[in-house]
């Protein structure tokens, strides 16, 4: 890796970091950064290029887990707020039931998702 390959992956990882907890589309706002400017699909290509703006989205991710912690291991049981155990109505069942459609529809759409939705261009042209 060249340092402007290095430099590009810092200015997605900002622009993913600076827009991930504002009320936009962080990966919205990283696809247009980096294909109007960046390019990456030109060096890097496709698949790769795809893979690393979905791999750059764990950092965001992670940074969720920290804050949410107690909730999130509420949820399995591993942890009481309060002493008290969650509140029965909403449980890792609930969660892993609202995932499955887009599971599913992710494993089915594959290719038009990798073909449509990780470019501007492509996406303007229809």
């Amino acid at each position: 890796m060249d340092l402007f390959e290095l430099i590009k992956a810092l200015i997605l990882g900002f622009v993913e970091g600076m827009t991930e907890f504002a009320p936009v589309s962080s990966t919205g706002h990283l696809i247009i950064v980096d294909d109007m400017w960046l390019k990456s699909q030109e060096f890097l290509g496709k698949y790769p290029a795809n893979t690393f703006k979905i791999v750059i989205q764990l950092g965001s991710i992670l940074a969720v887990v920290v804050v949410f912690w107690k909730r999130l291991f509420s949820l399995v049981g591993l942890y009481k707020i309060d002493g008290k155990k969650m509140n029965k109505r909403f449980n890792l069942m609930h969660v892993i039931v609202g995932m499955l459609p887009a599971v599913v529809l992710g494993f089915a759409f594959k290719d038009l998702i990798d073909d449509y939705l990780f470019r501007v261009e492509r996406s303007l042209q229809r």
